[in-house]
């Protein structure tokens, strides 16, 4: 693997890093201020919404159908007929979105004249059409991140989510004081601050973007040899990731349906399963999007390069290399999150509205080990999803994909109704993680050839040897530490399970540990 992916992933894991304790932050501040109440699923289950349409053309199928023709229009015609492509592509994009915002408002609409005489079915509705146009802005502002990608320019982009996770830190702080008392009036201006944000994130791309030098025209004309090329792979993106994406968005509605706590004690019964799903999730995408996704997203524009030039050899072992690192890094995250859930969830969100429900942490916890389990898998479905973008086959994952969302569908409406209930929703999409990625290798291997698993199996056996003596580490420590306040707790297991993976990885001469931290 070139060098400069591996820097560019660092430099994008960092500035992950930055957004993802913001955002550890503004989760923190949710809990306190919010728990995980009716009203807080209600602001989960909207803000899902505009974030469904993020996955697909903003960072989703467009960038990754774009960030290939882009590439391969800067190297073959030069710069001035890239910014005639992405004039003309922001402008469609912009159409396109403001067409379907329209549109969802509208069917938000009818639906909430239905749904009016259930109070929190009801909020959900209204703070899902404040939210919408937040579509607008963090699609445009995507696409835009990923023209900066085309320049080899990850910094701006990567620093975005940051943006908006310190807007909705303020807005959490000062909304209390300004409407003590009422949750609901505090989270319409929640809502406010995320438009705020995007709109901010959005002037700071299109900087970003001429700073770059691509000195773009707006236009509706789609007639361009590049457009269509766009559009024709992007339409099987848009399918698989958008069966993908509305999964997701069924997962918080079949947790908002089926998830119901009845009345104890005089409480109001609550609806606390998407919340619960939402600061699991938020738990376990923290390493997911620092080392994983980072790892993919700089990758991906060397695959597009190789396949590009038509070297399959070099696409395969960047590639294999690729897997290997995200194996090293996957591994033990994935035994270190189950390790330390317990005490971490009562840490960071054990206090104020969060504690209204008796068992809220154990249910945090819970689901956050159920999504955690696949933690690998979620990492090698983004390199390999790439891996076909770059070969500028869309259909291939497509179609995967929505086999595993039947899957997952399956699973979901089954294992919800156990005692797991949100936490059988997580199992379920881990599940289904996993069989995606054992097609998706299969196919890929079939196209490429030989994908370097022979290398590949015994780096892994490795990794989990040096996992293995970490969970020992962490468990003796555990026990020891038994009964002590969860803050030492938890920052001595992270410290012990940190430094022993490190060591027993040195001691058995994991190349990727050379890999992650020297180039």
């Amino acid at each position: 693997m070139a060098a400069s992916v591996l820097r560019h992933a660092r430099v994008i894991s960092i500035l992950t890093i930055v957004s993802r304790i913001a955002g550890l932050a503004r989760d923190m501040a949710f809990s306190y201020c919010y728990g995980t109440t009716s009203e807080m699923s209600a602001f989960a289950l909207a803000f899902q919404i505009p974030n469904l349409f993020r996955r697909l053309f903003g960072e989703g199928a467009l960038s990754a159908a774009a960030i290939p023709v882009l590439t391969e229009s800067l190297h073959r015609e030069g710069q001035s007929e890239m910014a005639v492509v992405v004039g003309r592509l922001i402008g469609l994009l912009l159409a396109v979105l403001i067409t379907l915002c329209v549109f969802a408002e509208i069917v938000i609409a009818g639906l909430y004249v239905y749904y009016q005489s259930q109070t929190d079915t009801a909020l959900a509705l209204e703070l899902s059409a404040v939210l919408m146009p937040f579509m607008i802005f963090i699609c445009t502002g995507a696409l835009l991140g990923g023209i900066e990608n085309v320049y080899g320019r990850f910094a701006l982009p990567a620093s975005m989510p940051t943006v908006i996770n310190i807007v909705q830190i303020a807005a959490a702080l000062t909304a209390p004081h300004i409407l003590p008392g009422n949750i609901r009036a505090q989270l319409y201006l929640q809502c406010g601050s995320v438009l705020i944000g995007g709109l901010l994130q959005l002037w700071l791309q299109w900087w970003g973007v001429w700073r770059c030098g691509v000195h773009f025209r707006l236009s509706l004309d789609w007639r361009h040899p590049a457009i269509r090329r766009i559009g024709l792979t992007m339409i099987p993106m848009t399918v698989g990731l958008g069966v993908v994406q509305l999964n997701v968005l069924m997962d918080s509605m079949i947790a908002w349906w089926f998830v119901y706590d009845p009345p104890v004690g005089g409480l109001e019964g609550e609806r606390p399963g998407t919340a619960i799903l939402y600061f699991a999730i938020h738990l376990y995408q923290f390493p997911l999007g620092v080392f994983l996704i980072a790892l993919a997203t700089a990758i991906f524009p060397t695959l597009s390069k190789y396949a590009a030039a038509k070297d399959l050899v070099g696409l395969r072992d960047t590639l294999a290399r690729g897997i290997r690192v995200a194996l090293f890094i996957s591994i033990p995250c994935m035994a270190g999150l189950i390790l330390v859930r317990e005490p971490m969830v009562r840490l960071l969100f054990g206090r104020g509205q969060f504690n209204l429900i008796p068992d809220a942490d154990h249910r945090v916890a819970l689901a956050l080990s159920m999504f955690v389990s696949a933690l690998w898998a979620y990492g090698l479905n983004h390199l390999l999803t790439r891996a076909f973008y770059s070969l500028q086959d869309a259909k291939t994952p497509m179609k995967i994909a929505v086999g595993s969302v039947f899957l997952n569908l399956a699973l979901n409406l089954i294992l919800v109704q156990t005692s797991l209930r949100e936490a059988g929703l997580a199992l379920s999409t881990a599940i289904s993680a996993v069989a995606q990625f054992l097609v998706m290798a299969f196919v890929l291997r079939k196209r490429l050839g030989r994908m370097g698993w022979r290398r590949t199996i015994p780096s892994a056996m490795r990794t989990v040897a040096a996992s293995l003596v970490m969970i020992a580490a962490v468990v003796a420590v555990d026990h020891w530490l038994a009964g002590s306040r969860d803050a030492i707790r938890l920052t001595a297991m992270i410290a012990v399970g940190g430094a022993t993976f490190a060591v027993a990885a040195l001691a058995l001469r994991c190349e990727e540990f050379h890999d992650v931290l020297h180039r």
